[in-house]
């Protein structure tokens, strides 16, 4: 307050400042109500940052408050309105921790970092500033505060209340411990209060978000709050005397109200006779046919709503202008019942990111607008889908959960922009259809001054990507050969392309012949990704041996160090800084490995993803096959040092080739992918790609064959000798399979050297 005012004042203690504000209210002649404004009256700077403040008559000053501010290096700053009149600093100080004032001594008590309460006189901190201040009591804690807070018991007697990890201290204002509480869970924060003399109340609330009410040392009530508190008061507003105020890390503040007092009348138990034994077993079978048919009926509505659903979700998108390289895409969940920890997850593939990726919100009972920002990072793999999924996952009333989803697609701006067409290209696409559509009504995005600039017409169309520009491809229509053809100088830029008029033309029935265009790239980049991660496992082996060596050579320094005969350190010291650089440079190397894989594993889905689509455009592939194929060779990132891509994929085509696209009996008792082992050659993986893709698109498939039960090498009474040996006769069968196919496909330069 200002100097001479005695009027209620806001005080704000900001890090680096503090602030007096005044609180005003305007009466409202309309229905919207009175007003409320808070203006700044007077502000300090501090020089040191700021811990807590406390706030009373120093000095025995009546109708007057002055401010303490406790820095975090254990300097008090005192402030008397608009001046500064005294800074001190305290001895044995590491780490802040709560202080308060008693006005009945007209002390400051606070926990120094030897874990020791020590109270300071007022008019001892004012004295001589060249003198270490001494405390007037000292009391060995032995633990650290959590919470420490004053009540005036009466008017010439005070208590401190000290909250601990494990226990609530009493004392009174001259140190001397009144009694302790042994807490069995950890306490978080409190607040004290009284109902008159002589008797105090303690609020303390827990991790577990429970609240223990206690009168002296004795637990009264307890009650569970709605969120986790860090800070505990309570107040009175609109008349109603106790409210309690809760304040969370995240900055929500909560007003609850406890109730009605509990009646400490206890019910005596009921004497119930002792029942006969049928009288057990007919209320037993009541119970299990009651429980079986819950059961049964509970079957359906498990995890899922009755009646209408929980939550709803809309999505949208805004528009983006010429030059944004940011999409805002606006999630709006409308609640249709009250929920709680509600958590929405934003996902975007690679090199597609959005920010945040994660929304939470603690109890939903309307709706609530979320945004998030959806962009692209530099990366020299193309973008292969522009479609954002959004998955929200919440807990019902009674405490069930539940799950909703929905996606939108983002507009093509984001990734791409027009260029001129190009004259050349390594990859050439082609596509037919029945119903060709121009090429402005498939990327409507663009505007038509984009389109005359860069030579692009209906017709012809040039594209680059903008994370990588480098990357480019060429979309052109032939309506009279009915015909798509996608040019491009790699082969992953072109899966955004045909995504798109795959989803745009879905009616259209789009065909192609060339289902092993991405089979090349796709080998290739299996390769890649087996060679990484043994990359990966072998520079972590060579951090293991460089991390022992040097524990090792440490150990013997400080053996050295300690003998009484002194020796020369220099070769010891040298050893230390060369496996330490040797370290750095394998941690270094390890990142860059990573990294890598993660773009190629944008790099693997890109191609995946391509060749679904592929084979879902010959028209001659079973669905059910298809989908198997598609999660068997999972265009999902697998970054995991025991599972990655490769074992997850050759798990599942593996069990595909045993199942329904074995060719014959023989091939189902082919050994299973063992769950524990890791992938480190790529060639029993490549074959399982290019047999499993040769076999869907021919339709072979175990019951369309009639093949005999009973196993070559079984008529004898035995199996055939090596069956199930490392290498089985049946991998040779795939090996003849492999060189069959590709002598007759364009990826023979690929897989041949590995098969032979």
């Amino acid at each position: 307050q200002r100097s001479g005012s005695k009027s209620l004042s806001l005080a704000i203690l900001h890090p680096r400042s503090i602030g007096v504000y005044n609180f005003t209210t305007i009466a409202g002649s309309t229905e919207h109500g009175d007003q409320s404004q808070v203006f700044m009256v007077y502000e300090h700077h501090l020089k040191r940052s700021a811990f807590c403040m406390v706030t009373g008559g120093f000095g025995g000053v009546d109708g007057r408050d002055f401010v303490c501010v406790l820095g975090l290096d254990g300097t008090l700053m005192f402030y008397e309105q608009e001046t500064h009149i005294l800074t001190r600093s305290l001895q044995n100080f590491l780490l802040p921790s709560p202080i308060v004032y008693i006005p009945h001594t007209d002390s400051f008590v606070i926990l120094n970092s030897n874990w020791f309460l020590e109270s300071y006189r007022y008019q001892i901190l004012g004295e001589d500033n060249t003198e270490k201040p001494v405390p007037t009591w000292s009391y060995n804690l032995g633990e650290s505060v959590n919470d420490m807070r004053y009540l005036g018991v009466t008017t010439t007697e005070a208590a401190i209340f000290i909250l601990t990890d494990w226990n609530l201290y009493c004392f009174n204002e001259t140190g001397v411990m009144k009694y302790c509480k042994r807490l069995q869970y950890t306490p978080l924060c409190c607040t004290i209060y009284s109902r008159g003399e002589p008797t105090v109340m303690s609020l303390i609330a827990s991790d577990t978000n429970t609240l223990m009410v206690y009168e002296g040392t004795t637990l009264r009530w307890s009650a569970q709050l709605p969120n986790t508190p860090v800070a505990i008061d309570r107040g009175n507003f609109m008349g109603l005397a106790g409210c309690l105020i809760l304040l969370t890390e995240e900055g929500d503040v909560t007003l609850c109200y406890m109730g009605t007092e509990p009646t400490m009348f206890v019910p005596p138990p009921l004497q119930e006779s002792a029942l006969s034994s049928s009288e057990v077993e007919t209320k037993l079978h009541t119970l299990q046919h009651q429980i079986a048919t819950y059961s049964q009926s509970a079957k359906n509505s498990l995890g899922a709503p009755v009646g209408r659903p929980d939550l709803k979700i809309s999505l949208k998108v805004w528009p983006m202008l010429e030059g944004d390289s940011t999409c805002k895409l606006e999630v709006v969940i409308q609640a249709m019942t009250m929920i709680h920890s509600l958590h929405v997850n934003v996902c975007v593939t690679h090199p597609l990111v959005a920010v945040p990726n994660t929304h939470f919100v603690q109890n939903l009972g309307e709706s609530i607008d979320l945004y998030s920002a959806v962009s692209l990072v530099a990366s020299y793999t193309a973008p292969w889908e522009l479609e954002a999924n959004i998955l929200a996952v919440y807990l019902r009333s009674d405490m069930t959960s539940g799950s909703a989803e929905a996606s939108i697609v983002l507009p093509s701006p984001l990734v791409l922009e027009l260029a001129p067409p190009a004259k050349e290209s390594e990859a050439s696409l082609y596509l037919s259809t029945p119903h060709p559509v121009i090429l402005p009504t498939i990327f409507p995005e663009f505007g038509a001054d984009s389109w005359n600039e860069t030579g692009s017409n209906e017709n012809v169309a040039g594209f680059k990507y903008k994370n990588f520009p480098d990357l480019t491809f060429t979309l052109s229509v032939n309506k009279g050969q009915q015909k798509y053809r996608i040019d491009s100088n790699s082969v992953s830029a072109i899966t955004l392309p045909l995504n798109i008029l795959s989803r745009k033309m879905e009616n259209k029935s789009l065909k192609t012949a060339q289902h092993t265009f991405a089979l090349n790239e796709l080998l290739d980049a299996t390769d890649n990704n087996i060679e990484l991660r043994n990359q990966i496992r072998a520079l972590q082996e060579k951090i293991k041996v460089g991390t022992a060596q040097m524990r090792a050579v440490q150990r013997r320094m400080l053996s050295k160090m300690r003998d009484k005969t002194p020796s020369d350190l220099t070769a010891l010291s040298e050893l230390i800084t060369y496996t330490n650089d040797h370290v750095m440079q394998l941690s270094h190397d390890i990142e860059t490995a990573q990294k890598d894989l993660r773009e190629n594993c944008t790099r693997l889905g890109n191609l995946v993803k391509m060749t679904v689509l592929l084979i879902k455009m010959t028209g001659s592939v079973n669905a059910e096959d298809l989908k198997q194929f598609s999660e068997a060779l999972s265009h999902t990132e697998f970054i995991s040092e025991s599972q990655g891509w490769a074992e997850a994929s050759e798990a599942g085509l593996n069990y595909m080739l045993r199942t329904t696209l074995a060719r014959s009996m023989r091939e189902q008792y082919m050994p299973p992918f063992s769950e524990e082992s890791v992938v480190t050659n790529s060639n029993n993986l490549k074959k399982y790609i290019a047999v499993t893709i040769d076999r869907m698109v021919k339709s072979i498939r175990r019951e369309d064959r009639a093949v005999s039960p009973i196993l070559e090498g079984e008529e004898d009474g035995h199996l055939k000798e090596g069956f199930h040996s490392p290498r089985p006769t049946l991998y040779e069968d795939f090996d003849t399979e492999v060189k069959k196919l590709l002598s007759q496909s364009s990826i023979a330069e690929t897989v041949m050297s590995d098969v032979d």
